[in-house]
């Protein structure tokens, strides 16, 4: 079967790979209709890993003997250790994550554990590759609700740094949950249009005032945006990092500065379970206009080389594998 195989530094190839044909007990094998092109991916392929490996894990499939398109949660956990056993799988200590340390979905097949395949209907299959990234939201935004109780105001005035696709759909959540009393504004050093940013009613700030923000949430990972958001926190105001920065990069940032001006720093790592995945294909399911807006361009497999070494996704979208292309 033909696969895209990482096997060094931004050094990406489609192969012919042998195709999966022995599952073990509780496994199957599925066939990959499509897949999103996650930052981790490109982050992954920048970095390149010890050994070859089939990335990506925002992956939409069917099964042979059933019906239906499926999404696949890639965080396989033990259920056995301690983490797990408090409900924290994405910290689980034997975790199998499909697309980083085990094989992924830029293959026309992939051998997964059924257990971890949710069925949905959506009238556009291809938008079940948001449902794992919005899985990982909805955990960001509880967690971001739960902080607020810290803050000196019941409304926040609130900052997203980021108008990716990480940034759409925390400020959705955010615009759409019953509990939420934040004004929200958007920063994005890009001038392009970001219509997701239009639909929800959300104002974009060309400079963002310093100072001013109860609440930043970082959504780009970059080190300017790290920067933007200590600079515009006020004090005793928190600033929640969920957009995954590279590996060395250090906050800028003392302890005594931290301390002086009382910030809280949180994050937000992964958090896929049954109970995100069945919210966000209730969301999607509900407002499935929206979330189309957020699919940017289909390529080809062929394609995805390119696609990870020189990383340009249209703003504010998820490009996205189309096997059958």
């Amino acid at each position: 079967m033909k696969a895209a195989v990482l096997y060094g530094p931004n050094q990406v190839e489609i192969r012919d790979v042998t195709t999966p044909n022995l599952p073990q007990k509780g496994e199957v094998i599925a066939e990959v209709e499509f897949v999103g092109v996650c930052r981790t991916d490109q982050q992954l392929t920048a970095a390149g890993l010890d050994c070859e490996r089939i990335l990506g894990h925002e992956v939409v499939c069917q099964l042979p003997q059933e019906q239906g398109h499926f999404a696949l949660n890639d965080e396989i956990s033990c259920g056995q250790c301690s983490y797990c056993q408090e409900g924290l799988t994405s910290h689980c200590q034997n975790l199998q994550e499909l697309g980083v340390n085990q094989d992924g979905g830029y293959a026309e097949k992939i051998c997964v554990p059924r257990k971890a395949l949710y069925r949905f209907e959506f009238n556009n299959p291809a938008l079940g590759v948001l449902i794992e990234p919005l899985s990982c939201a909805l955990r960001g935004v509880e967690r971001i609700q739960a902080a607020t109780n810290l803050l000196s105001v019941s409304q926040p005035a609130t900052l997203v740094i980021g108008g990716g696709l990480s940034g759409a759909l925390i400020s959705y959540l955010l615009t759409h949950s019953p509990n939420n009393k934040c004004n929200i504004k958007l920063y994005d050093i890009s001038k392009m249009p970001i219509p997701w940013a239009e639909k929800l009613g959300i104002e974009r700030v060309e400079e963002p005032e310093k100072g001013k923000a109860h609440l930043v949430v970082e959504c780009s990972g970059s080190p300017g945006g790290l920067t933007t958001a200590l600079q515009v926190v006020r004090n005793a105001g928190i600033v929640f990092i969920y957009g995954v920065p590279k590996a060395g990069i250090s906050l800028p940032v003392s302890p005594h500065e931290l301390f002086m001006r009382e910030i809280a720093v949180l994050t937000s790592f992964a958090g896929v379970t049954e109970k995100t995945i069945a919210k966000a294909i209730a969301h999607i399911k509900g407002d499935e206009a929206f979330f189309e807006q957020l699919l940017g361009r289909a390529i080809p497999l062929e394609k995805l080389p390119e696609e990870l070494t020189h990383w340009n996704p249209q703003p504010g979208t998820r490009t996205i594998v189309d096997m059958g292309a």
